[in-house]
């Protein structure tokens, strides 16, 4: 009798029950991945009260060839699943995720939903498959099978509190179906053994994967929250990318962004990540942030920007003068100090607040980050002041083969030291009339007066520099301050028309002629571009091997016109600091992004449709354009084209298809604004 509120009856002593053979029960189990594939030869342990009790021995075996466990002569009872832990999180390591999530919403403050509960229902296509075959379905994680906690390499930073997602159960209790859930097959999707990793690509050419994962990192470098605080660096890699059910975010000023991220083995996780300051470096000492992460594959660091409020980092940026090209505090008593570049010279200020971090925190920027770049990839990135950091940072650590991405960068090398740097692998974005990566002038600013008159040297230095700046606009001498990397610049194009008209038809020149001027209006439609002018060389080699077509977008000659080399591009408007914030930044890397994963979504994204608008107008105005203007436009329009192709490193790459497809389903193409005007 399989009754829980049946009662035998106190009052009638006699009665005599009859009753036959007890009715015996089944059950299967199925074991499945998130890609369907089943989950064989693993051995199980099956439980019930029966077994606990000794009244039957253990149910033993394996999984088979499909995935499923049978137990056959079951009595009515709830029953147990064990698996073994090492060899199932072994298996479930080298398992892939499926490209969509089901994302839930984390719950908000004195919420009481669950972070981790039950997958939503009707998401899983083997949840779909398992229903209409009329089975039962249960998504399970690694901690809701396996009979105790596995050994991990690199072990975990504390056994007791292993990630709460993957193990939710600190009993480690395995899992239990119901008695009255008996013959009939249940489907268990197990959750792979994996860990998020940003989706990087250590490489020479120009990748829209790493510009928006290294500018999100960017962004982070300016948390100061505390290391348990969710928005931290540490948060952000110790603890959201080991939770697989959402995409790891961002949280910048309200706003929070998805990161692209690529599912990794367990083991292949980040399992280091920290927050630098040298104000709270003992003893404290200057204004100088930083965090680094590393992962079995990765090493990253990420300076941080010029705070508008931190008197120290404004300082540090107008020490313009060009000082030698060596970090002291990276040097040994009595041993040579090693120059960042054989030849030329640094910016002083930079230099100084370089050195401050490496003083305050030489175990972590002389010891763990090189140590463990020797066997990994090096990825070093920042904004404004932290991008002319990391240009420092990557210069001394050159032999470790950095790849350097940074935005709204100062110039931070004269010349001759850019021209010795011309092996590291930097990409730098400017964001139309940015002003800070137009400073310190491009222009040779040492003189011998900072070092007169002790610290008043230096104002009387720089206010003789600025002047020599000046100069400097009407010839080049000497060694400048340059632009190291290959540019990637957000552009804002616009069109005008020339009219010619004759204001005075009475007043004739010589010949009999009514005097003519002509007056040129900016037209409506305005479009901002994303330009990679490497893009353009790349494709150029490739089409002249393929001799597919006469002339690339861009040749070579267009491409020093328009992108000078260690300099920037012209933008001929009134510079701005309006256009050097992240926030103005990010919004075009993300929405670019978005575009590449799918050009033809519906509907179109606002910057596709302000692009048709302006090339239609291109045509409508055809005869009444600047031919100069023209050609320029009709040359950028073309590189537009080409940005797509900084994706395809990442549809090639193991797990980067289903990166893309992750991202493109969570994406909101309304939430970060593009500033195409003012």
């Amino acid at each position: 009798m399989n009754d829980r509120l049946h009662r035998t009856d106190t009052l009638g002593s006699c009665k005599t029950v009859i009753c036959g053979k007890q009715k015996m029960h089944w059950i299967e189990f199925q074991l499945l991945d998130e890609q369907g594939e089943p989950l064989a030869n693993l051995p199980f342990r099956a439980l019930n009260e029966a077994t606990r009790s000794d009244f039957i021995p253990e149910y033993r075996g394996r999984t088979d060839a499909e995935g499923v466990i049978r137990l056959v002569g079951l009595l009515p009872l709830a029953i147990n699943l064990l698996i073994d832990a090492e060899l199932l999180a072994e298996l479930l390591q080298n398992r892939r995720l499926r490209a969509q999530r089901a994302e839930p919403e984390r719950p908000g403050f004195a919420d009481r939903t669950p972070l981790y509960g039950p997958q939503r229902s009707g998401f899983s296509p083997i949840e779909q498959q398992a229903v209409a075959a009329g089975h039962g379905y249960h998504y399970l994680r690694i901690g809701q099978l396996c009979d105790r906690l596995p050994t991990f390499d690199p072990p975990l930073a504390d056994a007791r509190q292993p990630p709460a997602y993957h193990f939710p159960d600190p009993k480690f209790g395995g899992f239990t179906i119901g008695d009255d859930q008996l013959d009939r097959r249940h489907v268990l999707e197990v959750c792979p053994l994996r860990a998020w990793s940003l989706t990087l690509h250590h490489q020479a050419q120009y990748s829209l994967a790493n510009a928006y994962n290294l500018g999100l990192m960017s962004i982070l470098a300016y948390s100061l929250l505390p290391e348990t605080e969710r928005g931290s660096a540490e948060e952000f890699f110790l603890q959201q990318c080991l939770d697989l059910s959402r995409t790891p975010r961002v949280l910048d000023a309200g706003q929070n962004w998805p990161s692209l991220v690529t599912d990794v083995p367990f083991n292949q996780r980040y399992t280091l990540a920290l927050m630098l300051d040298t104000q709270k470096a003992d003893p404290p000492e200057g204004d100088t942030q930083l965090f680094y992460a590393i992962s079995a594959t990765q090493v990253l660091v990420a300076w941080r920007g010029t705070e508008t409020n931190g008197i120290a980092d404004l300082i540090t940026d107008v020490t313009f003068r060009p000082t030698e090209s060596k970090v002291a505090a990276y040097c040994e008593p009595k041993v040579p100090c090693g120059d960042l570049s054989p030849e030329g010279s640094v910016h002083m200020g930079f230099r100084e607040a370089f050195e401050v971090a490496t003083r305050s925190y030489r175990k972590d920027l002389g010891g763990t980050i090189p140590e463990k770049a020797d066997d990994r990839k090096l990825f070093i990135c920042g904004h404004s002041l932290g991008g002319a950091l990391g240009m420092i940072h990557s210069a001394s650590l050159k032999q470790h083969n950095p790849l350097l991405y940074t935005y709204g960068m100062p110039r931070t090398f004269t010349l001759k030291a850019i021209q010795s740097l011309s092996g590291l692998w930097h990409f730098r974005h400017v964001n139309d009339t940015d002003v800070v990566p137009r400073v310190p002038p491009e222009a040779a600013l040492d003189n011998y007066l900072y070092d007169l008159y002790g610290t008043m040297g230096t104002v009387i230095g720089l206010s003789w520099s600025i002047g020599q700046s000046w100069l400097s606009s009407l010839f080049k001498h000497g060694d400048p301050y340059s632009h190291h990397g290959e540019v990637a610049m957000f552009f804002r194009t616009e069109q005008h028309q020339e009219q010619s008209i004759a204001p005075y038809p009475a007043y004739r020149n010589p010949q009999g002629q009514p005097y003519r001027s002509t007056i040129s209006y900016k037209l409506q439609e305005m479009a901002k571009l994303y330009l990679v002018p490497s893009l353009s060389a790349a494709e150029e080699q490739q089409v002249e091997q393929a001799q597919k077509r006469l002339h690339a977008s861009l040749d070579a000659a267009s491409r020093a016109r328009f992108f000078p080399p260690y300099s920037n591009p012209a933008v001929g408007r009134l510079l701005s600091i309006g256009d050097h914030f992240m926030s103005q930044y990010q919004p075009y890397i993300h929405n670019q992004l978005m575009e590449s994963i799918n050009p033809e979504r519906e509907p179109l994204l606002e910057r596709q449709v302000r692009r048709r608008k302006f090339e239609q107008q291109m045509k409508e105005y055809y005869g009444s354009i600047p031919a100069d203007e023209y050609s320029r436009n009709s040359a950028f329009l073309e590189l537009q084209k080409l940005i797509d192709r900084a994706l395809q490193v990442t549809w090639q790459t193991e797990g980067g298809t289903e990166a893309l497809q992750r991202f493109d389903a969570i994406a909101d193409p309304m939430a970060f604004y593009e500033k195409t005007f003012g």
